[in-house]
């Protein structure tokens, strides 16, 4: 039968309007991520000021800052080995815009923007393009994607990771893909190399991705047969699984060869005790994966560490509670006949595995009773999955009103629009605002320490000698780094100190520069009081540990107490 000219106009006229409102939905998305990325959250954490600087060294010299060439596996970084992806995302962000806070973050909002786009994709071959703008929209708006988007760690993409593997499964036509278009060798090849070469991140994401493939042959495994059965199927399946294997092998094997390098530091902070038995050890495991499905991380609070997350919030708003219930009622009535709501379900399951073998910060209730946070970065893996049950739910939803009470669809529509809308609104005033003041946030991320550095810049290359404090500072060595712009060559041909305290690496000297930490260590100044010529030395210090009168400058906190007093003079 062939298509009447005003079912033609109106597919187009339908197509028109979803591809308005993609465009909609990802400039919401990448106006909620990109602005103000120097500001929202302030200053600079230590550990993306060492993604920063491996990448500049990387891109100045061929070598991370430890003399490695093009390392894969993993870089040193703060005393620990971590995973590469990031930095490699930097670098050609700092090709363009050299080193600085904009573009250690920007990789993290580009890759939040894309995020968005590849879930509409997903979405929409699993289910079809309605369900695929609902779940792009509740990703765009979503306060945990945002906050992740807004970070230059490796955590910021694994999102992006785990929808690449998904869309690279689908665009190749493999299971659960669409089964009525033949496979393509090729394409599975690639699904699988992209699949394979996803794995190579944060650690949450080495552990998730796997389980999750593993997990997706099992649940469709009857359509995998049916394609393994013929010669074009074969071909694909065998294609992928070469792909897979060739650039998650080698990642495999360093972690059985080579655990103590690849995972350094992992167990450090291990959920149970050494003397644990192994059914006390799986059994706080349990526990905490059983948390993560509770209304305190979800709904109400979230991450109980302010750097990681606004205090107040719970890691999904509120409205998308009843929608990821109707979703996951959907697709567990869906799921014996459907594929795609096995996929959904599976996701499910497996959200919480990145962040079940750590501990993280611990709080007390109003009883008293002390737990252990759960952790929003390392349970960034499950986000993706959440967001498409959540659109499922929320289009079923919308489907059944409007065909049981179609006079007050429009009437709901709004309300929830309203509703979603002033919770949404709520996060972002309190992320781009009060959140940005906090204490913890401020400390965390340096900012005082960022600004001494602005204030440096012009007047380092005159200084004979630069010395500042390690007071309440983790790793200072590697803000300030990034915070002057400065040169990998001076870097690798300079004399360094460093000092190794609790297995984390402080650098005590670079250079002309003198990190003092508690109890500081004054003996490069006398040397420079007693060498009978006068010096310029710039001092950057906390306002107990100045006991001279004048400061050049002094750096106050939001709340007015002074920070750091800065001192420009000659010894």
């Amino acid at each position: 039968m062939s298509s009447s000219p005003t079912d033609v106009s109106g597919g187009a006229s339908r197509a028109w309007f979803r591809l308005g409102a993609l465009a909609v939905i990802l400039l919401v998305a990448a106006a909620l991520r990109v602005p103000g990325l120097t500001s929202a959250p302030p200053g600079l954490n230590q550990d993306e000021a060492a993604n920063a600087w491996n990448a500049w060294c990387l891109l100045k010299t061929g070598h991370d800052a430890y003399g490695v060439t093009w390392p894969i596996f993993y870089m040193r970084a703060l005393g620990e080995n971590r995973c590469t992806s990031y930095m490699y995302l930097v670098v050609p962000f700092q090709a363009l815009g050299g080193l600085n806070v904009w573009t250690t973050r920007l990789p993290a909002a580009v890759g939040g923007v894309v995020t968005v786009l590849l879930v509409y994709w997903i979405a929409s071959r699993l289910s079809d393009r309605v369900t695929g703008l609902a779940a792009a929209a509740l990703l765009a708006l979503n306060p945990w994607h945002i906050q992740l988007s807004r970070l230059g760690l490796e955590a910021s993409i694994v999102p992006l990771q785990v929808a690449a593997g998904l869309a690279a499964v689908l665009w190749a036509r493999l299971p659960p893909g669409d089964a009525q278009r033949p496979t393509v060798w090729w394409k599975a090849l690639a699904a699988g190399l992209i699949a394979g070469a996803a794995c190579y991140g944060y650690p949450a994401a080495r552990l998730f991705l796997p389980l999750l493939l593993a997990g997706l042959v099992l649940v469709t495994a009857a359509a995998w047969w049916r394609l393994a059965r013929t010669r074009r199927g074969a071909l694909a399946v065998g294609a992928f699984g070469l792909g897979f294997a060739v650039t998650f092998g080698p990642l495999l094997y360093q972690h059985i060869a080579h655990p103590e390098l690849i995972g350094r530091r992992a167990m450090i902070g291990a959920i149970w005790e050494d003397v644990d038995s192994p059914a006390v050890r799986a059994g706080k495991v349990l526990t905490r994966y059983a948390d993560h499905f509770g209304l305190d991380f979800l709904f109400v609070a979230g991450d109980r560490h302010e750097m990681q997350w606004p205090s107040g919030f719970g890691a999904l708003s509120w409205y998308v509670l009843p929608l990821l219930l109707t979703g996951i009622g959907v697709s567990l009535v869906r799921a014996r006949r459907s594929s795609a709501a096995r996929l959904l379900l599976l996701l499910l399951v497996l959200y919480p595995v990145g962040d079940c073998l750590y501990k993280h910060d611990a709080y007390f209730t109003a009883d008293g009773v002390e737990h252990m946070s759960l952790n929003v970065l390392r349970s960034a893996p499950g986000l993706v999955g959440l967001m498409l049950l959540a659109a499922v739910g929320l289009v079923a939803a919308g489907r059944a009103v409007a065909q049981r009470v179609p006079r007050a669809a429009i009437g709901v529509a709004v309300a929830s629009v309203t509703v979603a809308f002033v919770l949404d609104a709520r996060f972002v005033l309190y992320f781009f605002g009060a959140h940005t003041q906090q204490p913890v946030v401020q400390h965390d991320f340096c900012v005082d320490l960022m600004t001494a550095c602005q204030w440096l810049r012009p007047r380092f290359a005159a200084a004979d000698a630069v010395f500042i404090t390690g007071t309440d500072y983790l790793m200072p060595y590697i803000v300030t780094l990034v915070g002057l712009d400065y040169d990998p060559q001076r870097w690798f041909h300079e004399p360094r100190e460093m000092r190794t305290y609790q297995d984390w690496e402080h650098f005590v000297r670079i250079g002309k520069m003198r990190f003092l930490y508690e109890p500081p260590d004054l003996a490069a100044v006398k040397a420079l009081q007693q060498n009978g010529r006068p010096d310029h030395v710039i001092l950057i210090m906390r306002p107990h540990e100045a006991r001279m009168p004048n400061p050049s400058e002094v750096i106050y906190l939001p709340n007015g107490r002074p920070a750091l007093v800065l001192y420009d003079l000659t010894m």
